[in-house]
């Protein structure tokens, strides 16, 4: 079974990530809404099959709905990624590239990218946890 970070745990994160580097606290109006939606949708099925069948997948289902939701005031994309390598590492995987190639990978899926680019992004850098 897939481990998915859940409610609780994206608003420690987001928290900590406002601590850390600052930011607006909150969560805009029909926020709580979008953020349970972006930690549903990796377990979503249809027709009794997962819309999202492996952790790549889940992982950017909540990557992805995490980052263009805009549940949050503020550090929209920064909790997207910190919950993406959360749930990478809980599972035993590790994104393998270095911090500007984060950070690019992040912007073009938060602004402009598709589900299946961040995906594609995904799984070119995923690696077995050492």
């Amino acid at each position: 079974m897939i481990d998915i970070p859940n409610l609780a745990e994206i608003l420690v994160m987001h928290e900590l990530l406002l601590e850390t580097f600052g930011g607006m606290r909150g969560i805009t109006e029909q926020g709580f809404g979008k953020i349970e939606a972006a930690i549903a949708a990796p377990h979503q099925s249809i027709f009794g099959e997962d819309l999202y069948p492996d952790l790549p997948a889940k992982a950017t289902a909540l990557f992805f709905g995490l980052a263009r939701a805009h549940g949050f005031s503020d550090g929209n994309k920064r909790v997207a990624l910190v919950a993406l390598i959360d749930m990478l590492s809980r599972n035993g995987y590790q994104l393998a590239c270095d911090d500007d190639t984060l950070y690019q990978g992040v912007m073009n899926s938060a602004d402009s990218g598709t589900r299946a680019t961040a995906e594609e992004w995904i799984r070119s850098y995923l690696v077995k946890a050492a």
